[in-house]
């Protein structure tokens, strides 16, 4: 919901929108998420990787933002420098590229550390094929990644002992012969 609610701000047409406020309902859920938050998904990287589709807009921003100052600069200013930007290129919201979140679980960040040669969407469809396969239990203990399951014992009910003598117990499992002397 951040994103559609930042993706509605920036192409809303007016510069002088101000940010979306964070808003709850009666109940307490979020209705307009804080898109300002430190911790918000819309970081200062996804928002200049969103337009690598637009061409000259994208050469302007590697030309001036690819580097490490973009982590420097407040959020607000850059986004309002982002919004003038969408409307001096005139950018369409059809135009921006989509980013599939990622689901990084124990598995993910194993093969990560294991293979830190793949691209993190190469991790993620290892990981997939990986949960796919029927071999999947193996690999999980293999790696540590889930505890094994203990099989629950069943008390079975007390069987009745018979008394029986060691002669009936032999001959009953044993083949006796008698042998001449």
């Amino acid at each position: 919901m951040p994103f559609k609610t930042f993706s509605n701000w920036l192409f809303d047409g007016n510069i002088d929108s101000p940010f979306p406020v964070p808003k709850k309902d009666d109940e307490g859920t979020v209705i307009v998420p804080d898109i300002m938050k430190y911790n918000s998904p819309i970081t200062n990287n996804y928002v200049i990787s969103i337009f690598l589709k637009i061409g000259n807009m994208n050469s302007y921003l590697n030309k001036y933002f690819n580097n490490v100052g973009v982590w420097y600069l407040e959020k607000d200013d850059l986004f309002k420098f982002i919004k003038r930007c969408v409307i001096d290129f005139k950018v369409k919201r059809w135009d921006l590229i989509y980013y599939k979140r990622k689901k990084e679980d124990a598995l993910y960040h194993l093969l990560r550390e294991k293979l830190p040669h793949l691209k993190t969407y190469d991790v993620l469809l290892l990981s997939k094929i990986i949960n796919e396969s029927e071999q999947k239990d193996g690999f999980y203990q293999a790696h540590g990644l889930e505890k094994m399951k203990k099989e629950k014992i069943k008390k079975s009910k007390k069987i009745k002992e018979k008394k029986i003598s060691v002669k009936k117990l032999f001959e009953e499992h044993f083949s006796i012969m008698e042998q001449k002397q």
